[in-house]
């Protein structure tokens, strides 16, 4: 009979053991996945069919660039897009009355250090109608890599893209 209990009293207590690390790995597992940035792959969602978002990130549309010196405006009208570089991030005015329009913004990473930066999504809160970020790659990184730039604090409502291309 002391077998038996001994034996049961192994068994549960690995039971114990194993949902606790179970539980842990969980956990573990849904914060790591809170606090990665996980933007979606730009090409991806396109050929699954969205139209709309190709539509704004390549076609024709009065482009807003910006830059250190300030924004200049190329075509008629409110502006759709917003370009600048990724250096630029924290010198743009978002709150230029030019940007009003804005639905798109287009981040160029064109200096690998800058894809480990952190960024703070929050200041393009004052772009009413921004709906997509594209973080788009011009420097030699992986997917994986660019998938997880640091684009924190991103207004409701937009979704955020990567996209590698590097140019010939």
């Amino acid at each position: 009979m002391s077998r038996f209990i001994s034996t049961l009293m192994r068994c549960t207590t690995l039971r114990i053991n194993s949902a606790r690390w179970i539980a842990m790995a969980i956990i573990s597992l849904l914060t790591h996945t809170a606090m990665a940035q996980g933007h979606q792959d730009l090409a991806a969602v396109i050929a699954g069919g969205n139209d709309a978002l190709s539509e704004s990130v390549y076609g024709l549309h009065t482009t807003a660039y910006g830059s250190s010196e300030g924004l200049q405006i190329a075509g008629d009208g409110s502006a759709n897009v917003l370009k600048f570089k990724a250096g630029d991030f924290t010198s743009i005015n978002f709150n230029d009355d030019a940007l009003n329009q804005v639905n798109t913004v287009v981040i160029r990473f064109n200096e690998e250090n800058l894809v480990d930066g952190t960024f703070d999504g929050s200041l393009l809160s004052s772009l009413e109608n921004l709906s997509a970020v594209v973080l788009l790659c011009s420097v030699d990184v992986s997917a994986s890599r660019a998938s997880t730039i640091a684009l924190n604090n991103l207004p409701s409502g937009a979704a955020s893209y990567y996209v590698i291309s590097i140019p010939e």
